[in-house]
């Protein structure tokens, strides 16, 4: 992929990209740190649950990846959006203003948000870099033993915007982050100033609009309350997750202060949010990092669970660096084992919770 695809996108995960930072596939798939792995899964970014099933769905953060269906069970996966498995069915009245469907040898999908429609039925918003800045939309039927996703639609980003994460309200509405704006760089994340900001779009405008107010260092994963009264955003530069109130987001009305490490997604699993990143002082890369080049150091991971209304944390697991796997961005418990995505390796990670 080429560094001019998405200048304006300098989160980690970007880094990695344009910086050419992808771990090389076909390396040993042995348990590592604790870890075990299913393979093969280019830079899966981001993972969502399939409520009251086995599967999980995965990003593809590098380009033709696609998304990918993990079978928490049988500890496998497979292309579920693809080349050669891309089912496409355009809806043109919710998304006349989208260009056609996504080249699934272009795609590129970071951030995801999964949402009930219908019994079986969901809907899937992936955010995209691959041929064009976009939120991209996938019908998900899980109501036979082969789920399904199907392309319908797609809503385009304004000019020179690149969203990280989006998450979706019950009614429609979208909240999404955009991590550096033009002309601010990864150094003002980690120096603690303002880069980012979330967006909002709404099936009644059908536009996106900046929610003044949400302006963060580094605003990268995003969540939704079940009772849809506020959004939590992932603070890179703060180490912190904040809480909003969508009806005014002009002010954060409280937040999580995480210590050794910065968040990367966010993500709601039953009543806690849990949140995972990198660890900062890691010894063997020469402690925090200073420079974007510094993360292809692997680090050790840490994942906490956040009670989204005292926002009182608690250490869910962490672990040392597991070579070649790094950059965990995403973790979701199923049953007894935690789940770890990742925006680099060519892989997800798996171990027992304790």
């Amino acid at each position: 992929m080429k560094r001019t695809l998405f200048p304006f996108v300098l989160s980690i995960a970007a880094i990695w990209v344009s910086f050419g930072f992808v771990s090389a596939q076909n390396k040993p798939c042995t348990p590592s740190g604790g870890l075990n792995f299913i393979c093969g899964l280019q830079a899966a970014e981001d993972l969502v649950l399939v409520p009251n099933t086995r599967w999980l769905i995965g990003s593809g953060m590098s380009a033709g990846s696609g998304l990918h269906l993990i079978d928490t069970q049988a500890r496998s996966a497979r292309t579920l959006f693809g080349t050669g498995v891309a089912s496409v069915q355009a809806d043109k009245t919710k998304f006349a203003s989208c260009p056609g469907p996504l080249d699934p040898k272009l795609a590129v999908l970071h951030g995801l948000s999964l949402r009930p429609a219908q019994t079986g039925r969901y809907t899937l918003y992936a955010t995209n870099h691959g041929g064009r800045e976009s939120i991209e939309v996938f019908e998900v039927d899980s109501r036979s033993a082969t789920l399904t996703a199907t392309w319908t639609g797609c809503l385009l980003l304004p000019d020179k915007l690149a969203v990280n994460s989006v998450a979706a309200f019950s009614d429609g509405a979208l909240v999404a982050t955009v991590l550096t704006l033009p002309g601010k760089t990864f150094e003002d994340v980690w120096a603690g100033r303002n880069t980012g900001v979330v967006l909002m779009w709404t099936p009644e405008s059908g536009k996106f609009q900046t929610l003044a107010g949400t302006e963060l260092p580094g605003n990268n994963g995003i969540e939704t309350s079940a009772d849809n009264r506020e959004f939590f955003v992932a603070s890179t530069g703060l180490k912190r997750i904040v809480a909003y109130s969508r009806a005014n987001p002009s002010k954060p009305v409280r937040s999580a202060q995480l210590k050794e490490f910065a968040p990367d997604n966010v993500r709601m699993v039953g009543d806690r949010l849990i949140t995972v990143g990198m660890i900062d002082d890691e010894k063997s890369c020469g402690g925090a990092p200073k420079k974007p080049e510094d993360i292809q150091c692997p680090r050790g991971w840490i994942a906490d669970s956040i009670d989204p209304k005292t926002m009182a944390i608690t250490e869910l697991a962490r672990g040392p660096a597991a070579p070649p796997y790094t950059g965990a961005a995403t973790a979701i418990p199923v049953g007894n084992t935690l789940w770890l995505s990742s925006f680099t390796a060519d892989r997800i990670a798996y171990r027992a919770l304790k």
